[in-house]
């Protein structure tokens, strides 16, 4: 992100460079390691749905037919649980490429004291329509399977024979309804309501800050920032001006009061929105940018507080904000809440003599 202090005409500014790219088409550049991340974001979503007591990455050459894992007790891999085969090819996954894969949950039951999954679901970023038939129809799939077990394939003949006997018997008695499949644009329609969506595919957040209503009396979580307007108004309309209260009803400081306590409101509508809606503290880390440039605007000598509130306000309207995923949606009334939002903390005063 960056922020720079020099106003530039609009029609020179680039738009943010988010990446114009489908998810499916980024996809095609990740490492498997990354397809299975996203697969464990992605079920971790799911996880209160379906009733997940956990998820794991398992991965790697000896994972067995299992590269992320949700389970629903602590016994984990020995009771009850569902498998995610991750699948990352340029072309459609087939059936030839997923019956080899079905073999190896059997192995493991049978060599190991993991129980069978009560779902195996292979994860791809396109399913050939031929598996995703075979899959809902679990007992054609079954007897493909067991086909496949009695054939001379390469996966099948590197089974001693009585592993395979056991392989062969295990799936006889297993309801092959346990089998599923599920493609990028299926997993999209969960994850895309997700913060995460926005930062892992480069997007811009979806939706828009919602409106949050200015209340007619001033909050606790204001006190700090109307006290400091109340200061300025002192200091340029006299000792009329005490309270807050005097500030509202004052004929030159009242609709000047309302317009900051607006903007604070536009202010705290971005926040809140980046909380909900981008990962990590994007509306922090814009800040952070903003405030070093209005630190040094607020440092110069100014005539009196009126005269150094304008100055900010004005310089934070001027800068020209680039790589925040939040940054359209910055407009000037959330730029002038953003000086509201750093006063209210002290870290940024109007009046000579306050601390900062």
């Amino acid at each position: 992100m960056s922020v720079s202090q020099y106003a530039v005409p609009a029609a020179l500014v680039p738009p943010n460079r988010f990446d114009r790219r489908t998810p499916l088409q980024q996809v095609w550049f990740w490492e498997p390691d990354e397809w299975e991340r996203f697969t464990c974001e992605w079920v971790r979503m799911r996880a209160p749905e379906e009733g997940y007591l956990g998820t794991e990455i398992i991965g790697g050459s000896n994972d067995r037919g299992a590269d992320v894992v949700a389970f629903f007790t602590e016994r984990r891999l020995n009771g009850e649980w569902h498998c995610f085969q991750c699948k990352l090819y340029q072309d459609e996954l087939e059936v030839a490429d997923a019956l080899p894969e079905m073999v190896k949950p059997f192995v493991a039951a049978v060599e190991t004291t993991r129980t069978l999954p009560t779902r195996y679901t292979f994860v791809a970023p396109r399913i050939h329509p031929r598996l995703k038939d075979l899959v809902l129809t679990p007992d054609e799939l079954k007897f493909r399977f067991l086909e496949y077990l009695r054939g001379r394939t390469q996966t099948v003949a590197k089974l001693p024979a009585q592993l395979l006997g056991d392989v062969v018997k295990l799936a006889e008695a297993t309801e092959f309804s346990m089998f599923w499949t599920i493609n990028l644009d299926e997993m999209l329609e969960v994850y895309s309501k997700s913060p995460l969506f926005a930062a892992r595919f480069n997007y811009p957040p979806s939706g828009a800050p919602a409106k949050l209503p200015v209340p007619s009396e001033p909050a606790a979580g204001e006190a700090r920032f109307l006290a400091q307007l109340v200061d300025v108004y002192q200091e340029r309309y006299g000792r009329q001006i005490v309270t807050v209260d005097d500030a509202f009803t004052h004929a030159r400081s009242r609709d000047h009061l309302r317009r900051q306590r607006e903007a604070f409101y536009a202010a705290e509508e971005l926040r809140l929105y980046a909380r909900d809606s981008v990962p990590g503290d994007a509306y922090a880390e814009l800040q952070d940018d903003v405030l070093v440039n209005l630190v040094e605007v607020a440092d110069d000598d100014h005539e009196s507080g009126w005269h150094r509130l304008r100055a900010v306000v004005t310089q934070a309207g001027n800068l020209q904000v680039s790589g925040s995923a939040i940054a359209s949606y910055f407009r000037q009334v959330q730029r002038k809440g953003m000086c509201h939002q750093f006063a209210n903390d002290d870290k940024l005063t109007w009046c000579d003599g306050g601390e900062r």
